[in-house]
């Protein structure tokens, strides 16, 4: 029995726990991981009854995990160095285990937070119990967000080194699928989640998320330390932490590309924050319910597409070519070259816009109209909802806004009636929707391409701090590299972008802007100017690479 079970093991060692099953469950972690993140995002703005508007609460915690990802980035990846797969394993159980503790502590019952009209009615329901696990459950929400971001750490300082150490030469394939998911699949988690987050089973997606993680942190326990023809070159350090750390640190190229990476991820990360402000302001669309004109469906499988597409072509190109895939000189210039287009293309974003028309009470500052301020409107928990005076051709910030008491379903097409401003009948849609269409459109394609340029510098930057250090060093120089982002990146960036916020805000409540001046162009054009210094650094640290082999 007994060598049956060895002779099991082997073959399963042999055939099944190999470098790309091991590939393919770190791609699977590191969505699924992504998942549970916006999950939970989703589940604090109901813990905070904010519908499904972010509070200040969320920018602040976003600033501390911030700030958590600087302190421990470094000391995470220079921990696990020597049993990687099984630190990872760890990491990702204790997400797990703290994202399935959050439901020993229910919501109330709650239907869907949707748009209400004048006088306090709705569209449909919304009514909340009083909720008396609210703060122990903010808690294990925020704990489980920590977690996710330094599980997300030692998936890249563990599980990429892991595998580059393997096969050093597919290093760029290998780095590249983790971007592709990361800005193709992982930015649809919060859409695709959004509707059953504010539901009486949110607990069906959260438990589901949850055991998927604790599942691949016990798929990652059955990998070796070593493969099999794993070939030792640096014998394993076993010193303080200081010394290796003093040796990444004076090692200029890498600092200055790490910095590099911190600013790119700062302009690419730091505007989808805000493109549903931006699209809201520019084009007045809806951004949260998806009125059919305006749903972005569509484009989000083709942004998925292309952004696979742009990263597979540039994955390829500098995979199984060198033994190690791809110096770090060439990694350096290629990304530098690339965050050039990436500014461009910010230009050009900048740059689109339509002529929206006139909306009800904007001014400099928004004011909701005086024939509706009996309504009793409470628009920070639903947004923007644009509707169109079907005599005036005046639109209004959202039903309520417009007085309108009632409506009428005509198959999806949504007839507000009885409405105090204007005329008694109006529509849903900003009144200059059609004239914007096209644009809106240029737009989502341009913004598809920004994102998959803007994939391909963030793989070949991360490939030349992969390549700018020793492999023993390599761990510690990602989590260095990780903890540089999370200070420039995910907690500086992120306050530059929350000040551009509040600078083009014309609508806030609790803190939180609601919509914004036609200003907000301001936050594409500092994204132009933290691509270009991206650029800058990048090709800086290549030459320094240059000078370094040529002494």
């Amino acid at each position: 029995m007994v060598t049956v079970i060895l002779k099991g093991w082997e073959l399963l060692r042999k055939y099944i726990l190999t470098i790309p099953r091991f590939d393919l469950f770190l791609q699977g972690a590191l969505l699924i991981v992504v998942f549970l993140e916006s999950n939970a995002f989703l589940l604090l703005r109901r813990n905070d009854r904010s519908g499904f508007i972010p509070t200040i609460n969320e920018d602040w915690i976003k600033l501390g995990i911030g700030g958590v990802e600087f302190l421990l980035g470094a000391l995470l990846a220079w921990q696990g160095r020597l049993w990687r797969h099984i630190t990872l394993s760890l990491w990702l159980g204790a997400t797990a285990v703290s994202g399935l503790i959050i439901l020993a502590f229910p919501f109330p019952e709650a239907n869907r937070p949707t748009v209400e009209l004048c006088n306090g009615g709705s569209i449909s329901l919304y009514v909340e119990e009083v909720d008396t696990h609210a703060t122990a459950r903010g808690v294990l929400i925020v704990v489980t967000l920590v977690f996710c971001a330094l599980t997300k750490i030692s998936i890249w300082a563990h599980g990429i080194t892991y595998l580059d150490d393997h096969q050093p030469e597919n290093g760029p394939y290998f780095y590249g699928i983790l971007i592709s998911i990361r800005l193709s699949l992982g930015l649809s988690g919060s859409n695709w989640l959004r509707s059953s987050s504010v539901q009486q089973n949110w607990w069906e997606a959260h438990i589901s998320l949850s055991m998927l993680t604790l599942m691949f942190s016990i798929l990652f326990t059955l990998f070796p330390r070593q493969m099999p023809d794993y070939k030792e070159v640096d014998i394993p350090e076993r010193t303080c932490m200081l010394e290796p750390l003093g040796r990444v640190l004076r090692n200029k190229p890498l600092m200055l590309q790490c910095l590099s990476l911190s600013l790119l991820s700062t302009a690419i990360f730091g505007f989808i924050n805000y493109d549903t402000a931006f699209l809201q302001t520019k084009f007045h669309v809806e951004t949260i319910r998806q009125d059919l004109r305006t749903s972005r469906v569509i484009t989000d499988i083709f942004r998925s597409l292309v952004i696979i597409f742009f990263v597979s072509v540039f994955r390829m190109r500098f995979s199984v070519r060198r033994s190690n895939g791809v110096k770090a000189t060439t990694a350096g210039k290629v990304g530098g070259v690339t965050a050039v287009f990436v500014a461009i293309f910010f230009s050009v974003l900048a740059g689109l816009s339509c002529s929206t028309g006139n909306m009800a009470g904007l001014d400099h500052e928004y004011q909701q109209p005086a024939c509706s301020l009996e309504c009793g409107c409470k628009s920070e928990s639903y947004g923007f909802s644009p509707v169109c005076g079907l005599d005036t051709q005046l639109t209004y910030f959202s039903p309520c806004h417009a007085g309108c008491q009632d409506y009428e379903d005509l198959n999806d097409f949504l007839l507000l009636q009885n409405c105090t401003c204007g005329d008694t009948r109006a529509v849903r849609g900003d009144c200059n929707l059609p004239s914007c269409a096209l644009l809106y459109n240029i737009y989502l394609v341009f913004f598809s391409v920004m994102l998959a340029v803007g994939a391909s510098s963030l793989l070949m930057q991360g490939m030349a701090i992969l390549r700018s250090t020793r492999r023993n060093d390599k761990p510690l120089a990602v989590g260095v590299s990780l903890s540089i982002v999370g200070l420039v990146s995910h907690v500086l960036g992120h306050l530059l972008y929350m000040l551009i916020s509040d600078l083009t805000c014309a609508y806030k409540r609790d803190g939180v802007c609601i919509f914004h001046r036609t200003t907000v162009w301001i936050a594409p054009v500092t994204s132009v100017a933290l691509c270009l210094s991206s650029a800058v650094l990048s090709i800086a640290a290549s030459r320094g690479h240059v000078e370094t082999v040529i002494s």
